[in-house]
């Protein structure tokens, strides 16, 4: 009986080991036909670091504020967002980097000192950048992937990917079914003082190809079901490499 009863086991995770890989393994195909679809490894590969700008609003108390920023990333760990924006008439300028473990927040030039829970915005918003680029999905074997369920995003459909790994929290990607390109992301922040985690969405559309890569041109981005910016894409120039300093502590 005892026997029979672990032959059994064996069986029933054998089972589960199987499931398990064929849905990483549908996951990892649906990757590679959006890698195809945004323009191909060979593309991708080629974009070890880009700098983009957009413009749009962001929503803060309420209102509506109208911004610019300036983005660059070397992936794995190099990121520096500049934002300006004009908030009830007064102007301010804040700088976000991330180089490695070393993470700077300056607001109008003035040093501040970021929190458990502003960094790891910081570091989450990083990790669903280098997500988007999807490579790294299908070459770093730290990413667990698993096939979601089809959902609709902008009245189309649409198949999504769960990642997952080494400590992530969830990411989610989704993209449109016939077309293959991503149209939405949703990744999870820390909600502070002790409060549960948020969720994020972000939605992309107007795809144009820049050098080779289809990126989106308009996204729009909620927190907690609530929209807090809307932008479009001004320009986005791939670089071989960024500079050190542009990532040097301010």
């Amino acid at each position: 009986m005892r026997t029979l009863m672990v032959a059994t086991g064996t069986v029933v995770l054998l089972a589960s080991f199987a499931g398990a890989t064929r849905a990483q393994d549908e996951a990892r195909a649906l990757i590679e036909r959006a890698i195809k679809a945004h323009g191909g490894a060979e593309a991708l590969g080629r974009i070890r670091a880009d700098k983009v700008k957009f413009k749009g609003t962001l929503v803060l108390q309420g209102h509506a504020t109208p911004f610019f920023a300036e983005t660059t990333v070397q992936l794995p760990s190099k990121y520096k967002n500049i934002i300006e924006m004009n908030h009830n008439g007064d102007k301010h300028t804040i700088v976000h980097i991330v180089n490695g473990r070393n993470t700077y927040i300056t607001l109008d030039g003035r040093a501040l000192k970021p929190d458990s829970t502003q960094l790891a915005e910081i570091r989450s918003s990083l990790e669903l950048e280098r997500a988007k680029r999807l490579l790294p999905l299908l070459e770093d074997r730290s990413y667990q992937l698993a096939i979601l369920e089809p959902i609709e995003v902008n009245d189309r459909p649409a198949i999504g990917v769960c990642i997952t790994g080494r400590g992530r929290r969830e990411m989610r990607l989704y993209f449109d079914k016939e077309y293959n390109l991503l149209v939405r992301a949703e990744n999870r922040i820390d909600g502070g003082k002790g409060k549960e985690e948020i969720r994020q969405h972000f939605f992309f559309g107007d795809f144009k190809d820049i050098g080779g890569y289809k990126r989106p041109t308009k996204v729009r981005a909620y927190r907690g079901g609530k929209q807090i910016m809307e932008a479009e894409l001004l320009d986005a120039k791939p670089l071989d490499k960024v500079d050190e300093t542009e990532f040097a502590k301010p």
